[in-house]
């Protein structure tokens, strides 16, 4: 196997010209170095492969770079729609209890159906007033 080779100058302009859409010069610094040293390793029909696949993918690239991770959290935090209870639960109050736990360890009771709370789970008599589904 050969050691490393220069990219050619068809291969460094494609990168060029696949970088230059991204929105700020770091991106455009940084990106263009990665897909550079990738070129380094490769023979020179593996660099212009290397290159179109990159060309190809510029649009993704740059949408990518532009999305807000802030934005994109709260679309993956914000339900769409919100259940309808199930009807043996909304009509006759027959709930499928379950145990759940919260982040801090806390454990409780919840309908796997509508997800009523119940309220705590304790190991002896309830030091805590009524929960809604206990009446």
């Amino acid at each position: 196997m050969t050691g490393p080779r220069a990219p050619m100058r068809v291969a460094r302009a494609g990168i060029a010209l696949a970088t230059w859409p991204l929105p700020t010069p770091a991106d455009r610094i940084r990106y263009r170095a990665e897909f550079l040293a990738d070129l380094h390793d490769l023979p020179p029909l593996g660099q212009l492969r290397f290159t179109a696949g990159v060309l190809s993918r510029t649009i993704a690239l740059r949408a990518a770079q532009g999305a807000s991770p802030r934005r994109a959290e709260e679309d993956a935090m914000t339900l769409t729609s919100t259940p309808v209870p199930f009807w043996r639960c909304r009509v006759f109050h027959w709930h499928d209890w379950v145990g759940r736990s919260t982040e801090d360890g806390g454990r409780y009771q919840a309908c796997a159906r509508c997800s009523l709370d119940r309220g705590p789970i304790s190991a002896g008599p309830a030091s805590t007033p009524p929960w809604p589904g206990d009446i």
